[in-house]
């Protein structure tokens, strides 16, 4: 019975770390593949949905790909410039390279595996988390919108 309730409060702490926020109102990544390209909005800077990404380009597989499908992508690259405020920490593999604000900026945002991208509040509060890569840009865009309920009370 012991061992029971060991695992079942491992899973229940899981759950509770890799649901992306630390009392509800995370949005889900969408699983289908969105191929069709949607144009970028222009969004006042002040309403803009804050994005951090946690990333390691010079030595993570999965953050090289992220970088190469999502980040350098001209489509990213618009969505940002017109929708978003985003924020790249880019990690070197050597950690005395690592300067102490971005140590400090994944401690606090508990981040424990690379890529992560955090979408927050206005607070600056984690609203939802994804680790890893792998889906195209439109997803990532479509992941992010999802979130202006927070921003935009009155978005739909």
């Amino acid at each position: 019975m012991g061992r029971f309730l060991v695992v079942i409060a491992v899973l229940a702490l899981a759950f509770y770390v890799l649901r992306g926020r630390n009392g509800g109102g995370a949005v889900g990544f969408p699983r289908a593949v969105i191929s069709q390209p949607t144009a970028a909005k222009s969004v006042p800077a002040d309403n803009r949905i804050q994005v951090i990404l946690f990333t390691g380009t010079e030595w993570c597989p999965a953050c090289q790909q992220l970088d190469r499908s999502v980040i350098k992508t001209p489509a990213w690259q618009e969505f940002v410039a017109k929708e978003i405020q985003f924020r790249s920490f880019d990690f070197s593999a050597d950690q005395s390279q690592v300067p102490d604000l971005y140590r400090r900026m994944a401690s606090q945002y508990n981040v424990r595996g690379y890529p992560t991208m955090l979408v927050l509040d206005r607070n600056h509060e984690v609203l939802s988390r994804q680790v890893g890569s792998g889906p195209p840009v439109e997803n990532w865009k479509a992941w992010i919108r999802g979130h202006e309920k927070f921003y935009h009370p009155d978005a739909s």
